[in-house]
């Protein structure tokens, strides 16, 4: 813990002493006062009276002082950071923020202008699908450029990338659940990764997805880019006849355009192939919340 933790805690156990110490004396004057029979000793009792509950008031007052003072948090700005302009307007699901307090930009734009005030911590928002260098590396180094003109940097909290929302399952089952039949799968095509491993993302939505699916129900993940397993493999290996392709992106752009398997693809393996909006987009009737 740190040694500003620790005077804070002191502090508070000195305002609780002294809150503790004032009522006690207070009660105990007002029980002497019951027995007090000289007006002059009465009215020194109930001076002594207003005088303890002005102090119990006192360090009260310092006690909430101290708790927000240690929470700034209360007092706290929105960074919204989407990959390009076109994701700048949506929303972290689930999260209500007042409007002044939000600030948008997008990767490729970080200017001074853009960012919060630096007199209070700063919550990030990272609308991403995948986490990775874009998501991590890259952004800190943009904020800090951001700020570097600034006197000194807020603490910033880093939120987790839209793609790990559990919003995003349930937003997929609502609309997929009408869709489905028994000769039906749903495959899943996110963008492969620069780095070694795959992304966690894509697969845990996969997941969340199975388990809000009727029991049974197909859902395979495929890449496009480097990542295996790739995309149009997975579809040749499916077992459904008629697959639901959900593209796991932000918006729509050259990806959905050139790199998703598409009808002629599937028409070649005899399956039928159904495009369904990207992810991020079924969220856009709960953000009116």
């Amino acid at each position: 813990m740190s040694a500003r933790a620790n005077r804070g805690r002191l502090w508070m156990l000195l305002c609780a002493m002294i809150f503790v110490a004032a009522v006690t004396g207070a009660v105990v004057c007002g029980l002497r006062m019951g027995h007090v029979q000289d007006a002059s000793h009465a009215a020194h009792l109930r001076w002594l009276i207003y005088a303890h509950f002005f102090l119990s008031q006192l360090a009260l007052a310092a006690a909430v002082f101290l708790i927000y003072a240690a929470h700034r948090h209360w007092r706290r700005s929105y960074l919204i950071v989407s990959y390009n302009e076109r994701g700048m307007q949506l929303n972290p699901p689930g999260v209500l923020m007042p409007p002044r307090r939000v600030f948008r930009c997008h990767l490729h734009h970080l200017t001074p202008e853009d960012m919060p005030p630096a007199d209070a911590p700063v919550l990030v928002y990272p609308m991403f699908m995948l986490s990775g260098r874009s998501s991590g590396e890259k952004l800190e180094r943009m904020l800090r450029r951001a700020y570097a003109g600034m006197p000194h940097m807020p603490e910033l909290f880093f939120q987790p990338v839209l793609g790990a929302s559990p919003w995003l399952a349930q937003a997929a089952a609502a609309h997929l659940q009408p869709l489905l039949s028994p000769d039906c799968g749903v495959l899943v095509v996110a963008h492969g990764s620069e780095l070694p491993e795959a992304p966690p993302e894509p697969a845990l939505f996969c997941r969340r997805l199975r388990e809000l699916l009727p029991p049974g129900s197909e859902v395979q993940l495929g890449f496009f880019g480097n990542q295996l397993p790739d995309a149009h493999a997975v579809l040749r290996g499916m077992r459904a006849q008629h697959v639901l392709l959900l593209p796991f992106l932000i918006t729509e752009g050259v990806h959905t355009s050139r790199d998703l398997p598409t009808q002629q693809d599937a028409r070649i393996i005899g399956k039928t192939l159904q495009r369904l909006p990207v992810v991020a987009a079924l969220l856009t009737p709960q953000q009116k919340t």
